[in-house]
């Protein structure tokens, strides 16, 4: 029986039909697949075969099941606009598969497939799932799968040792399932910036396919709906991997895979919203910009344990990005490039514990105007070789930085309950906390940096609170000088915790300061105040200087009496009230007036009412800057 009438035989009762190598010619099978059905049991089940010719089924309307396996087609099947009931060409070699516009009602099977051509699924509809798995698809430089507008009703199944050398793209494809890439291996090689544009069999007239100039595209699911989610388990993917503008209706997990695309975007999530989380966890290792531009992360972004390394670059960008849990980066997570939070939303806490952020030259971490729920825990090993910038943060829980290794720190305007600045080590830069609102801030002296910035920082409550000389050493440390307000609002704390001397303390130093700040003919009067009253923060001292005043003048008019003004009628002399007389400008006991001294004598009372106006100057002086701040 030849080898004709066998495959008419077994398609008849849909017996499988094992051909041993033999030629089968296309036009065969198109004739069985295309008239009518000898039996209600008819399949095409073929292993073994070659087909010969080029099979050509487009806008036909296939009703019996067609599967091909452990076989080799020498021209790509032609399924253009066909209609077909379950199709399958298990481990079977193609040099291509043109099935744009094709309706598959039941599973599309490409497991085990060798393909040296591309797979032109583009606007294909299929009831079932798509299974590539274990598929070799071989198209260095192109695109091996072409799958735009796809509308696939089950799972996209490419994985258990599936390789691609060249883009997979499925722009804009509609998935019910999910898409599965575990251990799945894409490469995709950087298209020359003159390379000839892409042609494909049945893109309609003139139609191309774009490159993007220099980029390597990998995985292409722009635009994409995803309802059971995006898994790349130990995946590696040499190029681009691209879900902008996508919708996930579960997870993006990529745990333990290798994404390289170095100098260039590894994965792009711009615009995307994946409802059930991203996961690169598990030693991810990601070569290349990882970007989440406006994208909405439902769950949690977990990243603890991945490796990112752009450097010079974004390692990761996630600005304007909103998780609507915790952003996980704990476990050894490494970025090698700049981490780019502006603008983001946390929902939940911002794990870094033991986190490396590696950015010598520039800025490590950048998170101006981050919003964080919880807590942000930069602390327990953080390490930051760069800047840390996280200027108009609000953060609802605590900023802890305990036992961090910082270079420099840029908290400029940050809202936080709570912040901890009890570092591993001083930080080698600035810290900057001007215009900073704080509940509680805890630091530890050994760990101030020689640069503290401080002005417009408010805080409640300070851990340790310290002794007044230590926390002016705290305020010391701007090297520019330094404005009354770090002054005022720790002599604040002081005096709400009732330690009113140590506010006073803050205070007179706060003048001293000052002092220093004014134009030169100022000082004498300046120094005046600060050695008669201490600014009126210490009017003790005006009674010290009264009552030395008054002791010398009272020997002084005792050995040299003055003369009375009335030698007729003289009222007693009081040397102790004369001095008082001579030292008190509002009051008179009429002892000045009564009394002239003369010669040297008359010198020295000239100098005590001149002592007595200076000190009821500068007390007057004090007490009213010490009472405009009550």
């Amino acid at each position: 029986m030849d080898v004709d009438e066998r495959v008419r035989q077994a398609f008849a009762v849909g017996q499988p039909l094992n051909l041993g190598g033999a030629d089968v010619p296309a036009a065969l099978l198109m004739e069985l697949l295309t008239g009518e059905l000898p039996t209600r049991r008819a399949a095409l089940r073929l292993h073994e075969a070659r087909v010969t010719g080029k099979l050509v089924l487009s806008f036909a309307e296939v009703t019996c099941p067609l599967l091909v396996q452990e076989s080799e087609f020498l021209e790509a099947p032609d399924l253009y606009w066909a209609r077909l009931a379950f199709t399958g060409f298990r481990n079977t070699r193609l040099p291509g598969l043109h099935a744009a516009g094709v309706t598959v009602a039941g599973h599309l099977r490409l497991s085990g497939i060798r393909c040296t051509g591309v797979i032109n699924l583009r606007g294909a509809k299929i009831a079932g799932g798509l299974l590539l798995d274990r598929a070799h698809l071989l198209r260095p430089g192109g695109t091996a799968l072409l799958a735009e507008r796809l509308e696939l009703s089950g799972d996209l199944v490419a994985e258990h040792g599936f390789r691609a050398e060249g883009t997979l793209r499925l722009f804009q494809a509609t998935v019910t399932g999910g898409i599965h890439l575990n251990d799945a291996t894409v490469i995709a090689p950087p298209a020359a910036p003159d390379a000839p544009l892409e042609t494909f069999e049945h893109l309609g007239d003139g139609e191309t396919l774009t490159p993007r100039p220099g980029a390597a595209m990998g995985v292409d699911l722009d635009s994409a709906t995803v309802q059971g989610g995006v898994f790349g388990r130990h995946a590696t993917v040499h190029g681009e991997v691209s879900l902008r503008n996508s919708t996930i209706g579960g997870v993006a997990t990529f745990t333990g895979a290798t994404l390289r695309n170095p100098g260039a975007v590894a994965m792009r999530l711009d615009r995307a919203d994946v409802a059930g989380g991203v996961h690169l966890l598990g030693g991810c290792s990601v070569e290349g910009e990882l970007r989440l531009v406006g994208t909405r992360v439902g769950r949690i972004l977990r990243l603890a344990g991945a490796t990112l390394a752009n450097p010079g670059g974004h390692a990761l960008r996630a600005d304007n990005c909103t998780v609507d849990g915790p952003l996980d980066c704990r476990d050894g997570f490494t970025a090698t490039g700049e981490v780019s939070l502006l603008e983001a939303r946390v929902d939940g806490a911002v794990f870094l514990e033991g986190a490396r952020l590696d950015n010598p030259d520039g800025t490590s971490l950048r998170a101006a105007s981050i919003v964080v729920a919880s807590m942000m825990n930069c602390c327990r090993g953080f390490t930051a070789t760069g800047q840390i910038r996280l200027s108009s943060a609000r953060i609802g829980g605590k900023l802890c930085f305990l036992d961090a290794h910082l270079r420099e720190l840029k908290c400029t305007g940050v809202e936080v309950a709570e912040v901890d600045l009890r570092f591993a080590e001083p930080p080698a830069g600035w810290l900057d906390l001007r215009y900073m609102r704080v509940g509680r801030l805890r630091d530890d002296p050994a760990t101030w940096p020689a640069d503290v910035r401080l002005d417009g920082l408010t805080y409640q409550t300070l851990n340790p609170l310290l002794e007044p000389a230590q926390r002016l050493q705290w305020l010391a440390r701007t090297p520019d000088g330094l404005p009354p307000q770090p002054y005022e609002q720790l002599a604040a704390v002081y005096r709400q915790l009732g330690h009113d001397e140590d506010a006073r303390t803050v205070l007179l130093a706060k003048q001293r300061r000052r002092r220093a700040t004014r134009p030169w003919w100022t000082w004498p009067w300046n120094w005046l105040q600060d050695v008669t009253v201490g600014y009126g923060y210490r009017p003790q001292r005006a009674a010290v200087w009264l009552l030395a005043l008054l002791v010398v003048g009272t020997a002084v008019f005792t050995v040299w009496r003055p003369a009375p003004v009335n030698p007729g009628q003289p009222p007693e002399l009081h040397p102790v009230v004369y001095t008082l007389d001579l030292l008190l400008p509002i009051i008179d006991f009429g002892q000045e007036s009564a009394y002239r001294p003369t010669g040297a004598g008359q010198w020295l009372a000239f100098g005590f009412i001149i002592a007595g106006w200076t000190l009821a100057t500068t007390v007057a002086a004090g007490l009213t800057r010490v009472l405009s701040r009550t």
